[in-house]
């Protein structure tokens, strides 16, 4: 009857545990972003590139707080970021000792929607940014360019860490002039080619 009834209870101490696990990790799932970043080299500063980013909110619950180059703990730029920009709303500030950027908003980003307006210059190249960071724990290996968000103000519920990556430049399409001129060009030496050809 012991071991019966030990058996049972371990059964029921899993389930619970199995449970609450679930019921955290559903929690969890209504907070999550993704991001992308454009540069620029700046017209007037050499060496300086003007960043500027995308926060999509693709979870379930709204956005207030997008920090940037961090996870909790520790920041990874390697650079101190200048000239820091801001949505309309929001607020911004640089965090260990320059090495991420937290910005925070009263009017959060709202499930579904994307923003633009996160700028910042920095002597980082993208590569840069895209490299692993190799300081001290937490975070080593994480990419520089590794944010967190969280629903309302920073550090308070759960938060969803991902990575801001380079935004894809688009496929540039000639135009169909310039394709008609190609074609042109084309035929125009075809027959050049022939009529050397027919007087040899």
């Amino acid at each position: 009857m012991y071991m019966r009834f030990s058996s049972l209870g371990k059964l029921a101490v899993l389930a619970l545990g199995v449970g609450m696990g679930l019921s955290s990790h559903a929690f969890a799932d209504g907070i999550s972003a993704t991001a992308t970043f454009t540069n620029t080299p700046d017209a007037s500063l050499a060496g300086v590139n003007d960043y500027s980013i995308t926060l999509n909110n693709t979870g379930t619950t709204p956005i207030g707080t997008f920090w940037f180059g961090w996870v909790p703990g520790n920041g990874f730029l390697s650079a101190t970021p200048t000239d820091i920009g801001t949505p309309a709303g929001w607020t911004e500030m640089t965090t260990n000792s320059g090495a991420a950027i937290q910005f925070v908003t009263s009017t959060p980003l709202a499930a579904g929607s994307s923003l633009t307006g996160f700028t910042f210059d920095s002597t980082e190249t993208p590569a840069e940014l895209l490299s692993a960071f190799t300081g001290m724990e937490p975070g080593t290996g994480d990419p520089e360019s590794t944010a967190f968000v969280y629903s309302g103000a920073p550090l308070v519920g759960v938060g969803d860490q991902f990575v801001v990556t380079g935004a894809t430049a688009a496929a540039v399409t000639p135009e169909p002039s310039t394709l008609a001129l190609f074609g042109t060009g084309i035929l125009g030496l075809a027959g050049v080619a022939r009529r050397k050809f027919l007087n040899t």
